[in-house]
């Protein structure tokens, strides 16, 4: 049986690239960036009015002390000015223009009065520079804007924008296939006996997996040696296939058995982990890789986060996911031998933020995640997790 940490090394170290592609930035959210991005030009690209006002001559306020000035001409965001602000004279501006040749400060609208073909200013308070962006004060051309190996939020999507990126290389998205086992399953939209259970996870995985932008086939299948062979033989092409229950001890625990005779590599089987204990691991004649899950949902939920989501990060040439810190606001017994993921939801009390564990009868228990933020760690060795004590977590929003 392995630890944790030799079985994430033994994942980590059948991890590949899937290949880059080029894609239109309206596709690109949530992807991961495969090239450096670096600034086509200086931003702001020119000098410009951070405010509704007047460009100036800074000195005629200051040092000649004059309270009005001519107004010689109007621009807006876009225009570019006809004429030159001199002494005497002012330009009105709008927020985002440039600023006008000869104009060194900008007053507020606020602090003056327009009265025909003049200005009145009401405010001595005035400085050069003020309320001008200075070309290049943001980034300089050539500067590297963003960094390869991160996933695409909105905010870097604007930024590939203004870069000019209308088309950026991504990393290729793996093909993955889920198989929920078990002869008590059914579809979401089945019709549903008393004996027999829904589905949830492949919806679950499926969920985590839009997480990168992944999606994946679903297939639920009997606990059937026969059945589950023909199922399995037509996915070994597959980069990921996952399947979900059949790796533990019991009668009907096929999965193991049949993938072997399909010639699927096995890595390790079972590790130190609750939940999860019997997690299966196997690489593919192809060179893909299989992840056999406990069939149990919150089983499933927390070897996605523990092994499954640092796999495709390291495909991705991602970092590895960091945890939070944070203070446990409640007592935690031991429940196993192993090392325990447990949700939990953040909280603030007192001013404090910090984590409260969900009430968790079991992993069948499909509520217990229900309003959590994530998984906190129970250490192995640790037999008692008194209040406060300062635990490792997880979010599940990567």
């Amino acid at each position: 049986m392995r630890s944790i940490d030799e079985a994430l090394e033994l994942i980590l170290s059948h991890t590949k690239n899937f290949g880059v592609e080029e894609i239109s930035i309206h596709h690109a959210l949530n992807r991961i960036l495969a090239e450096d991005i670096f600034a086509d030009r200086d931003y702001p690209p020119f000098n410009r009015s951070t405010m509704d006002g007047y460009a100036v001559v800074a000195s005629d306020l200051l040092e000649k002390k004059l309270t009005e000035l001519k107004l010689i001409e109007t621009i807006h965001a876009g225009d570019i000015a006809k004429l030159r602000v001199s002494p005497g004279t002012c330009i009105k501006i709008m927020t985002g223009a440039p600023i006008p040749d000869g104009a060194d400060a900008v007053v507020r609208v606020e602090d003056c009065i327009e009265n025909n073909s003049n200005v009145q200013f009401k405010t001595t308070f005035i400085s050069p520079k003020q309320f001008i962006a200075q070309q290049g004060e943001d980034i300089q051309k050539g500067n590297l804007l963003i960094k390869k190996n991160i996933k695409l939020d909105a905010p870097a999507i604007a930024v590939l924008a203004v870069a000019g990126k209308a088309r950026v290389k991504v990393y290729s998205l793996p093909s993955v296939t889920v198989v929920s086992t078990g002869n008590e399953i059914v579809n979401v939209n089945d019709k549903i006996l008393p004996h027999q259970i829904r589905d949830s996870n492949s919806i679950a995985l499926s969920s985590f997996l839009k997480q990168y932008n992944i999606s994946c086939d679903t297939v639920l299948e009997k606990d059937d040696k026969i059945i589950l062979k023909e199922t399995f033989k037509n996915f070994l092409h597959k980069d990921i296939l996952i399947i979900t229950g059949g790796v533990s001890m019991g009668d009907a625990d096929y999965v193991p058995e049949v993938l072997i005779s399909l010639g699927v590599k096995e890595i390790f089987h079972r590790v130190k982990i609750k939940p999860g204990n019997p997690l299966w691991f196997g690489v593919m004649p192809n060179g893909g890789v299989v992840f056999g899950l406990p069939g149990n949902p919150v089983s499933v939920q927390a070897a996605f986060k523990v092994f499954i989501e640092p796999y495709l990060r390291a495909c991705f040439n991602m970092e590895a996911l960091k945890p939070f810190y944070l203070p446990l606001f409640n007592d935690k017994p031991k429940k196993s031998k192993f090392t325990e993921y447990f949700p939990c939801s953040i909280v603030t009390k007192n001013k404090v933020t910090g984590l409260e564990s969900k009430k968790m009868n079991s992993s069948g228990d499909i509520a217990a995640t229900l309003y959590s933020d994530g998984l906190a760690i129970h250490p192995e060795r640790t037999e008692m997790m008194k209040e406060n004590t300062i635990v490792e977590f997880y979010s599940w929003n990567s």
